[in-house]
Order: structure tokens, then C-alpha cells, then sequence
């Protein structure tokens, strides 16, 4: 069974965002103009920030790597 990474994980927490992020002004500009694009940006955001403390863990590993 393959093991999930960090890498992999975040970056496709980021790309989904991404995604949410510029899909929804896009349905802003064209199909509602009523949309609330602060929801729409604050649940884009929540998903990139769930996957924070991956990336801060794979930051801190990196870093305290060299001194062992």
C-alpha cells in the first residue's frame, strides 16, 4: 500500500485552493454576481491552512535534519 507523503499532500491541498479560489471569481464575473467571494476565498484559505503543520513539519525536519 503506498504510504501518503507531505509533499504531494499540501501541494494538492494548495492546487485545490487554488482552484476553489479562482473558479469562484469566475462564476462571480460571468454566471453570479452576487456571490459572497469572501466565503468563497475563506473556504479556499481553510483548505490551504488544515495543511499548514504538514508543511511546517516538513520544514522543521528539514531544518533539524543536518544536526543529527
Amino acid at each position: 500500500m503506498n504510504e501518503l507523503k507531505g509533499k504531494p499532500l499540501t501541494l494538492m491541498a494548495k492546487v485545490l485552493g487554488m482552484v476553489i479560489a479562482v473558479g469562484g471569481l469566475v462564476l462571480k464575473a460571468t454566471v453570479n454576481p452576487g456571490l459572497d467571494i469572501d466565503a468563497v476565498l475563506k473556504v479556499a484559505g481553510f483548505i490551504v491552512v488544515i495543511f499548514a503543520p504538514v508543511d511546517l513539519s516538513l520544514i522543521l525536519q528539514n531544518v533539524f535534519k543536518g544536526g543529527r
